[in-house]
């Protein structure tokens, strides 16, 4: 089964933490490639380099910042392959990050699809594009009731659209927020709670990453975005040196 799991942080991390975290990643991560279990993991930019796209009455709406105003924000994300949702937390729970920061463990629904350019995105290689991550929030109210099955439809158009354009990195939705775990680490002892790190109504419902020019065209993709029309798109890009 796959997963995904979403690195939180609250700003910042001291230059202890940093040094620890570059000291254990190199055995951290070479035990996951021998198991198998990581297919990639890349950090975010900054939140805000983010920008929050809705579409209303046929009018594209952007406001500055992550969609989330909380103290917490995604920082980055792994996806895993793993037998099961134990295994998958087992994993997370072992990274140098997680001794600072959270990580909310995520199923992935069925449908999830792989772009031709997964591989390179995973190798932190950004030759063919800048990459953006689009996450889909949803709450219990929208501006319209959307038909499911219609947005479903619509949906699986964008991403066969983008991927024919070689423009989808992946695309997936996600289980419900109720299947989610978070992890925190204190004092060496891992701390498991149910549902996501972000204590909002609203959760994430599905992840997009895409690659495109600039962030205009990035804008412009997420208000193609059929759940734009009812929700709310966040777009950042991923962290480049």
């Amino acid at each position: 089964m796959k997963y995904v799991a979403f690195v939180g942080t609250g700003g910042p991390q001291p230059e202890e933490a940093l040094a620890a975290m570059n000291r254990d990643f190199p055995a951290y991560l070479e035990e996951m490639d021998r198991r198998g279990v990581r297919l990639f993991g890349r950090e975010l930019d900054l939140p805000e380099t983010a920008v929050t796209v809705r579409v209303r009455d046929g009018e594209t709406l952007v406001t500055d910042g992550p969609f989330a105003e909380t103290k917490e924000f995604v920082a980055g994300l792994d996806l895993l392959e793993c037998a099961d949702l134990e295994e998958a937390i087992e994993v997370e729970a072992k990274s140098p990050a997680a001794r600072f920061c959270p990580f909310e463990v995520r199923p992935v629904a069925d449908g999830l699809r792989l772009g031709a350019g997964a591989s390179t995105f995973g190798r932190e290689d950004d030759s063919a594009g800048i990459p953006y991550l689009l996450m889909a929030w949803v709450g219990q109210t929208s501006a319209a009731a959307p038909d499911e099955r219609a947005v479903t439809r619509e949906y699986e158009a964008w991403r066969e659209e983008l991927q024919a354009r070689s423009a989808l990195v992946l695309g997936t939705v996600l289980d419900d927020p109720e299947t989610a775990r978070t992890i925190r680490i204190r004092d060496g002892e891992m701390q498991l709670s149910d549902g996501p790190f972000i204590d909002i109504e609203e959760f994430i419902a599905g992840i997009d990453v895409i690659t495109c020019a600039g962030r205009e065209q990035a804008i412009e993709l997420a208000a193609a975005h059929p759940i734009a029309r009812h929700h709310a798109i966040e777009v950042r890009p991923f962290y480049s040196e």
